[in-house]
């Protein structure tokens, strides 16, 4: 098929348009989220993380099944018809339904698997939020079809919001982890009642086999992936609860969660955006192959230098976020931060690769990298949470490779283009390092506090990077040429003036 470029076009200004909204989204919530972090920090032990990580893995494990991959093939089909839409919010209620009531029995098994009986209860109220998800499932996905990502952001920002509220309060006024079953119950709520307001879809209690079969022939792979990356995901997290208690698990999940937020910005931000982008120019290898290198560009300029001054200040960075008692967090926190870019480049990989129908082989290495994370863990957990974050870290960079190779096969690009998009990155990081370390060092020798030692090592690291950034940009050479562009667009909407 022959590209259209006028289609093109469309879709990137409406990618342009979702990722601006999305950013804004984005500031709100890990604002937000920022703000929990420091409060939850001071106001819960170590064991009340631990609590509900422990419940929430399993959640997010099921959650990967909740409508096996048909919401998903909503988005990337070409074409849908309402028999489409009915199937999916059928099978999505369902299947809500049915893990929700499943939970209620198979909370204590769980609970004892973990070795972490308070997590019974816990997994039991979670269990609502299945519901409440199968019933939202197939109006989230038509928001993103339709790629209304100003409804979006506005609705996941805002329940996001008003559950961390809810939870800050909790907690301040001693409701333990309850607390944040509390938040995550709130957000999910308003998000349900939100995105059925916004996009009500077309109900059925009806599943139609013909269409659950043309949306199956994606969504099993799509499953597939979903459910391998979560068992990763949480998959060192059992191992950990399972060997070395609650507490342990509550110091390894706050230093991941830190290191996830770029991750989570990436698919709240770009990735919600990207998918049904590239979903619409998936017969165009040109088109994939572009929008994957800057892709790929900008999160080296951004995650590479914060990866590095990151490592050099975690002891800072953890006591001013989470306060005192959490020094068993930094060493954890000291190494994935180093694969910070490896999460999103897995998780961009991964979506052009399913948008071009690839989805089988994303699941395939979403499969190997549960067997990485999983078994590493198994094995480095006899050296504490700190053995168990390098053998996580290594299976993180392996996909975020073998995701990066599968994308590279679905477009036309090479792994020479994969290596030029990510080289000013890798100057920016060797400089952020250089300057944090230099400037690091001299203050804690005079023993300042941390916040004051985090903000005057980070100020000449960005100053340094941003300059250098600007030499680029005015150069215009590369991608720097279509940043520049990218850059004058924003200015020229900034003061009322659109640029073409």
């Amino acid at each position: 098929m022959e590209p259209n470029h006028k289609d093109a076009a469309d879709v990137g200004g409406r990618t342009r348009r979702g990722i601006s909204w999305n950013v804004l989204g984005a500031l709100a919530t890990n604002a937000m989220r920022v703000v929990v972090i420091a409060v939850l920090g001071r106001a819960l032990e170590s064991q009340d993380f631990g609590i509900v990580a422990a419940a929430v893995s399993v959640n997010v494990i099921l959650y990967s099944i909740r409508d096996i991959g048909v919401g998903q093939a909503l988005i990337q089909r070409a074409t849908i018809d309402r028999g489409h839409e009915t199937t999916a919010f059928a099978v999505s209620l369902y299947l809500g339904l049915a893990i929700a009531g499943l939970l209620v029995f198979a909370a204590p098994l769980i609970g004892e698997l973990y070795g972490i009986p308070a997590s019974v209860d816990v997994l039991r109220i979670l269990g609502l939020l299945f519901a409440l998800r199968g019933l939202s499932a197939t109006a989230r996905m038509m928001c993103q079809r339709r790629m209304q990502f100003r409804a979006i952001a506005i609705i996941d920002a805002g329940a996001f919001c008003a559950g961390s509220v809810v939870s800050m309060v909790a907690a301040v006024h001693g409701a333990g982890p309850w607390a944040l079953v509390a938040g995550y119950l709130v957000e999910e709520v308003l998000s349900t009642i939100a995105y059925l307001a916004v996009a009500r879809p077309a109900m059925s209690l009806l599943v139609d086999g013909a269409r659950l079969r043309e949306l199956m022939s994606f969504g099993a792979g799509q499953t597939l992936a979903q459910i391998a990356g979560i068992l990763a995901t949480y998959g060192d997290q059992f191992v950990i609860g399972r060997m070395l208690g609650a507490g342990a698990l509550g110091f390894y999940t706050r230093a991941y969660d830190l290191i996830k937020l770029p991750s989570l910005v990436f698919a709240n931000v770009v990735g919600s955006v990207l998918f049904p982008a590239f979903s619409k120019l998936q017969h165009d290898r040109a088109a994939l192959g572009t929008g994957f290198r800057r892709a790929l560009f900008v999160n080296a300029l951004v995650l590479l230098p914060a990866s590095a001054a990151l490592m050099v200040l975690a002891p800072e960075v953890i006591e001013v976020l989470m306060g005192s008692g959490w020094e068993h967090a930094v060493m954890p926190f000291r190494v994935l931060s180093l694969t910070m870019l490896f999460r999103t480049t897995q998780k961009l990989g991964g979506l052009v690769a399913t948008a071009a129908g690839a989805v089988n082989a994303v699941g395939l290495a979403y499969v190997v990298y549960m067997v990485l994370v999983v078994g590493g863990a198994a094995i480095s957990v006899r050296w504490g949470i700190e053995g168990v974050a390098y053998s996580t870290g290594l299976a993180i960079v392996a996909v975020g490779l073998e995701c990066s190779y599968l994308a590279i096969r679905v477009s036309d690009q090479t792994w020479g283009d994969w290596a030029r998009a990510h080289a000013p990155g890798l100057v920016l990081a060797i400089l952020a390092a250089g300057l944090t370390w230099a400037v690091a060092t001299q203050l804690r020798a005079a023993e300042l506090s941390a916040a004051a030692i985090v903000i005057a090592s980070l100020a000449p690291a960005i100053i340094g990077c941003l300059a250098m950034c600007v030499v680029w940009v005015r150069r215009g050479h590369g991608d720097f040429g279509w940043l520049a562009h990218e850059l004058g667009r924003l200015r020229g909407r900034v003061r009322g003036r659109p640029r073409t």
